[in-house]
């Protein structure tokens, strides 16, 4: 079938975090610095791998509400440091500095890819193991007028390679499984991933990692409109038959 609609993942695909973000122990210890509290990145660190094994999987309860789950989260963090004094301020300043879109940045390329696509007939979308703050994102981007559906683990409940996230973007995009590609720059979740559910898929291979196989790979997004071919609005203005290597 004619390849209709192209997914793309978010994080490390269309779009990098400012580097004072990761790892989180990072930075929060860089908030904790700036405002006077004595606090470790190790120590950080360990109370973070501890709180993180409790509330493992839990967000997906707060979806609309993601923000009740950061303060639970921090708080069990505060425990978990055995912090007391200033706890709320804390929780302020590490609240705007992780939930700011500007620290999250574009690929220099993005933009520009999908809006040649768009021009060329695709409908675009996300699939994302993200929340609801994603959306936010987006926005502040202005990514939101050239993407839909954007389907994120937290409104589904399971993340990729999950067949259930891909199944819920077919089908908010009203589109078959091979009408559809996906692209993303994790092999395991999102070729693996995509093609297990009957996605088309291509590799974002950023890095220059190995193949564990042999796919269809790219070193970045300017790559991929040579790859797939036509689009559908050529094909509508010239009568050419569709054609996609990425299969």
């Amino acid at each position: 079938m004619p390849l209709e609609t192209i997914f793309f993942d978010f994080g490390g695909t269309l779009a990098t975090s400012d580097p004072t973000l990761t790892p989180p122990s990072r930075a929060w210890a860089h908030v904790a610095a700036g405002m006077g509290f004595e606090l470790s990145e190790p120590r950080i660190a360990e109370a973070m791998r501890v709180v993180d094994s409790r509330f493992e999987g839990r967000i997906y309860a707060y979806l609309g509400r993601t923000g009740e789950f950061w303060k639970l989260y921090d708080a069990a963090i505060f425990d978990q440091l055995e912090l007391v004094d200033r706890r709320a301020e804390l929780a302020e300043a590490l609240d705007r500095f992780f939930n700011d879109p500007a620290r999250v940045l574009l690929y220099p390329e993005t933009r520009g890819v999908l809006e040649q696509l768009r021009e060329d007939g695709f409908s675009l979308g996300v699939i994302s193991n993200y929340h609801d703050g994603l959306l936010r994102v987006l926005r502040y981007h202005r990514l939101d007028l050239l993407l839909a559906p954007v389907v994120f683990s937290q409104a589904v409940g399971a993340e990729k390679p999950d067949p259930r996230i891909f199944a819920h973007a077919l089908a908010a995009a009203g589109r078959r499984p091979d009408e559809a590609l996906h692209v993303g720059d994790s092999y395991e979740a999102d070729y693996l991933g995509a093609t297990r559910s009957g996605l088309r898929a291509v590799w974002l291979n950023r890095h220059g990692e190995t193949s564990p196989t042999d796919c269809p790979e790219i070193r970045d997004l300017r790559g991929l409109p040579a790859l797939i071919g036509p689009g559908p609005a050529r094909h509508a203005r010239d009568g050419q038959p569709d054609f996609s290597s990425a299969r």
